[in-house]
């Protein structure tokens, strides 16, 4: 080896040639590379986007999955629990108003039977028959 560069070589690449084919980072014409790094970028952002869709999908398709395993599981526990208490305080609602009405219609049933008893006890000790 003689140390000196030999000029039948290959040649050495000028600042404005690209050394590197398809590698825009190693570019020496400024104009080529942003050709090239724009080229890629658009190249890298159309598989990201492919691939976050995918990844959205696979997403989807594991919170899915979580969710069903969730609301057949402690979830299910959760759901019959609030549905208990509902129907609880339902209940205590309705016998609370049929109470009411009970009691509303009972008052005016007590009324008529303690003046129908109280004219019956009249009417027996008096000695007449009970009047209506």
């Amino acid at each position: 080896m003689s140390g000196k560069h030999d000029t039948e070589d290959a040649a050495i690449p000028l600042l404005n040639e690209v050394m590197v084919a398809g590698n825009p980072l190693r570019a020496h014409n400024v104009e080529e590379a942003k050709g090239a790094t724009a080229a890629a970028v658009k190249a890298v952002v159309a598989e990201r986007e492919g691939l976050f869709a995918h990844d959205a999908d696979a997403l989807v398709e594991r919170l899915r999955g979580r969710c069903l395993a969730w609301l057949t599981g402690e979830g299910r526990a959760v759901i019959e629990a609030r549905c208990s208490a509902a129907m609880q305080e339902h209940t205590n609602w309705l016998v609370g108003q049929v109470s009411r009405e009970i009691g509303l219609a009972l008052e005016t049933e007590l009324k008529n039977w303690v003046k129908a008893a109280v004219r019956e006890e009249l009417a027996a000790r008096s000695g007449q028959p009970p009047s209506a």
